[in-house]
């Protein structure tokens, strides 16, 4: 049972990691002078709906010359403006982005047991192959007789707990509905938080994820199945008296 689910796993890993590798991580094509957001913006300006509600100059990315969203981040490995920006992957060399996250979580969990399972067989083998006596005896047999299985074994011993605990961060981020950038540069958002009077003349800056969708279940199915993660839940309305000051809608 064990090397059919290797034997299973392996293509499986291998699948996922050349699609997220090499697949488009979900990047904004950039655009040509004359046709870009500058344009645009300086319309919004010029317009009577820009005396109501300005718009947020700060969103726009002056290298590929587009209004990026609340979660679109320039990437200067990519060369592109990547919506949901998670992080970039230096074992992949890719971003990890809106197109490819989802595939990127599917190779943590499936690359775990694929290690889990092939840790599995090398024991059994070398139990096969070596009668235990004792520890210390068969220990240094499988050394001795199999160094390239017993090194094989040590490099998952040490990579298998990182690529669970890559597998434990990103679910977490999952259930909470936030990104590794967000997670990291949230004290830069000014979305993430609210301002709250605490005494007289005196307020605090409270965190509130605007994207959280009430729950850890409504999250999942928001990054498995609904794809709205870049969706804002609507703000509650300020309390009564003035005692708590919400962030604003814009884009910042």
């Amino acid at each position: 049972m064990t090397a059919f689910l290797f034997e299973l796993l392996v293509p499986l890993s291998l699948g996922f990691f050349t699609f997220v590798a090499l697949g488009d991580p979900g990047t904004v094509p950039a655009r040509p002078q004359g046709n870009s957001a500058v344009e645009e913006l300086m319309k919004v300006i010029d317009s009577p709906a820009g005396d109501i509600e300005p718009p947020d100059i700060n969103r726009l990315c002056t290298t590929t010359w587009v209004m990026k969203g609340l979660r679109t981040k320039y990437c200067v490995q990519t060369g592109a403006c990547v919506e949901e920006f998670d992080h970039y992957c230096v074992w992949l060399n890719n971003t990890i982005g809106k197109a490819n996250h989802r595939q990127f979580v599917g190779l943590a969990i499936v690359e775990f047991f694929t290690q889990v399972t092939h840790v599995r067989l090398c024991m059994v083998t070398v139990m096969s192959l070596i009668p235990y006596q004792s520890f210390t005896q068969w220990m240094w047999g499988a050394i001795t007789s199999y160094p390239l299985l017993t090194m094989i074994v040590v490099i998952h011993c040490v990579t298998a707990p990182w690529v669970l605990m890559l597998t434990l961060h990103q679910s977490r981020l999952v259930l909470m509905n936030l990104t590794t950038n967000e997670m990291m540069n949230m004290h830069r958002y000014e979305h993430f938080w609210t301002i709250r009077q605490i005494g007289p003349g005196h307020s605090s800056r409270i965190f509130r994820n605007p994207f959280n969708k009430g729950s850890g279940v409504a999250n999942c199915l928001d990054f498995w199945w609904h794809r709205t993660r870049w969706q804002m839940v609507a703000q509650p309305q300020p309390l009564e008296g003035g005692c708590q000051k919400q962030c604003c809608n814009h884009s910042h």
